[in-house]
């Protein structure tokens, strides 16, 4: 159930559905979550994981690095969402967040708007500094 990304009160719920007697509490369903997600992550760090599911999944990408093993800047767009904004291209609403995440990296945030102002994300980006060309290829 964890991997069909069931909520874990609904796994719970189920689990005690199935079997009266069960004893299994909301602790033990976070543990085997956790457990599962480790499993998963092998030795990889987050942002190679992050790399790891992009290329898994197309993602449209660009990374940027410093001192050939840690990144400073990395863009992705999904590439239904390219389709989407080559579609509704006439505004693009950019927010961003600085440095609260835990590699003190600020979080861009694209998104565009279609016609009948429905909003849908366009892109992300982890920035190491604000520069005009940074995304100039």
């Amino acid at each position: 159930m964890i991997k069909s990304m069931v909520k874990p009160k609904n796994i719970l719920l189920t689990l005690k559905e199935h079997n009266v007697n069960s004893c299994t509490t909301m602790k033990q369903i976070y543990n085997a979550r956790y457990a599962y997600h480790s499993s998963i992550k092998d030795s990889n760090t987050e942002m190679q994981q992050l790399m790891k599911f992009l290329e898994r999944d197309q993602y449209i990408h660009w990374h940027k690095l410093k001192d050939e093993d840690v990144v400073c800047d990395i863009f992705w767009s999904h590439p239904d969402a390219v389709k989407l904004t080559n579609a509704c291209n006439l505004l693009f609403p950019i927010n961003s967040t600085y440095k609260t995440n835990k590699y003190r990296l600020s979080l861009l945030n694209i998104v565009g708007v279609t016609p009948i102002v429905m909003a849908f994300s366009t892109a992300f980006a982890y920035l190491g500094g604000e520069r005009l060309n940074l995304f100039e290829l």
